[in-house]
């Protein structure tokens, strides 16, 4: 029943906050940023002396310092007397722990910052800080107030942040709204266009210029890039290397990533499956302007193996050089996905240091390995 009482309660206090949470955020964003302004802070504890301490140090420092000595009583004044910028409670509360009033605090004034005081922290406490209540800080009891004080300025300004985010996503939702505004204007404005254009041959003839000029334009710039690419590129033996970090095999026809997924994305792939989601990934980026990249096979990948190995892996570990070729970077991976699956569970992977192939289980993700992407030329 008591616990049936704190939800109704809760409740109300949630609607009391949105009907004045316009209003107030307004209010503390026209106040500015600094730290020494009138925020209010509600100090939460059973104890007079500390409600006593709290009121007159706090208020010093140009805050509007609340006290308190009871939970529900608390959650009250969150509600009625906010905006509340932090609230400080102690533990061990009639009623409730605190943590569970923090918790009440965190539903019905997500903005509010939380901070927890207790003598002792136990193990279900830790778990309610983390998990449920969000707590911003714990402070140990006897509280030192000079670190109250400084959490305190922190709260205030961690809370200004979040009232601002909010302001925020208010606009972002109004620019949204106004854009969606503008597509269906758009819309309509096209149908219309489109009907007039069906009218007369002149407006067809004018659809067809626009997209031939379009369509030549694409095809200049495209042109201006390739012309690009050759001036900056680099041969190297039956390799030509860009600047676009690809490079050209002229024997197979085949243009490669000269950097694998390790040096692009600065971690390991944890399966084949990833491998794989990964060319996708980068097919939807047009990575250096293609977006036909695909796993090699295992042939593919040995016909780019150098017998010399003079790069090293990510770990740079020279006692184990990579047999990667010339134009290609260091610090990739030792094996290497293809597209080459064997069965259901297993898929084959090429390894550079001996230039040869293996295969492994789909979902192995061995911190050696790597995927590197491969396109046809067209």
């Amino acid at each position: 029943m008591i616990k049936k009482k704190v939800v109704v309660r809760e409740a109300c206090l949630t609607l009391k906050i949105l009907k004045r949470q316009s209003g107030s955020n307004q209010e503390i964003m026209s106040q500015g940023t600094t730290q020494n302004q009138k925020y209010k802070i509600l100090f939460v504890d059973t104890e007079r002396k500390v409600l006593a301490s709290a009121k007159k140090i706090f208020a010093q420092s140009g805050y509007q310092i609340e006290v308190c000595d009871g939970a529900m009583r608390a959650a009250d004044m969150v509600a009625n007397n906010g905006p509340i910028a932090v609230v400080f409670t102690d533990e061990r509360m009639r009623g409730m722990r605190g943590t569970e009033l923090l918790e009440i605090v965190k539903r019905v004034s997500p903005n509010t910052v939380r901070v927890l005081t207790a003598a002792q922290v136990e193990d279900h406490i830790v778990e309610d800080i983390i998990n449920k209540a969000e707590v911003y800080r714990f402070i140990r009891k006897p509280i030192d107030f000079n670190v109250a004080l400084k959490v305190a300025k922190q709260g205030v300004s961690f809370y200004e942040q979040a009232v601002r985010n909010e302001h925020l996503d208010l606009a972002l939702h109004e620019i949204e709204a106004e854009k969606d505004k503008i597509v269906r204007e758009a819309a309509g404005l096209t149908a219309r266009i489109n009907k007039l254009k069906r009218s007369t041959l002149y407006w067809f003839g004018g659809i067809l210029l626009v997209i031939g000029l379009a369509f030549g334009f694409n095809f200049y710039q495209e042109y201006l890039r390739q012309q690009d690419l050759q001036a900056s590129s680099n041969n190297m033996g039956n390799w030509v290397a860009y600047k676009n970090h690809t490079a050209l095999d002229t024997v197979n026809n085949l243009m490669w990533m000269t950097r694998d997924f390790r040096i692009i994305e600065k971690r390991y792939p944890t399966s084949w499956q990833e491998a794989m989601d990964w060319a996708q990934k980068m097919n939807a980026r047009n990575y250096a302007g293609y977006s036909d990249w695909r796993l090699p096979t295992v042939a593919e990948y040995k016909n780019t193996f150098d017998p010399d190995r003079t790069k090293l892996a990510f770990d740079g570990n020279q006692e184990y050089p990579v047999g990667y070729p010339k134009p290609f970077e260091s610090g990739g991976g030792y094996g290497f996905w293809t597209s080459e699956r064997v069965g259901e569970n297993s898929a084959k992977y090429f390894f550079f240091v001996g230039g040869y192939g293996r295969t492994e289980a789909l979902n192995y993700g061995g911190p050696t390995m790597s995927v590197r992407l491969v396109r046809n030329l067209k």
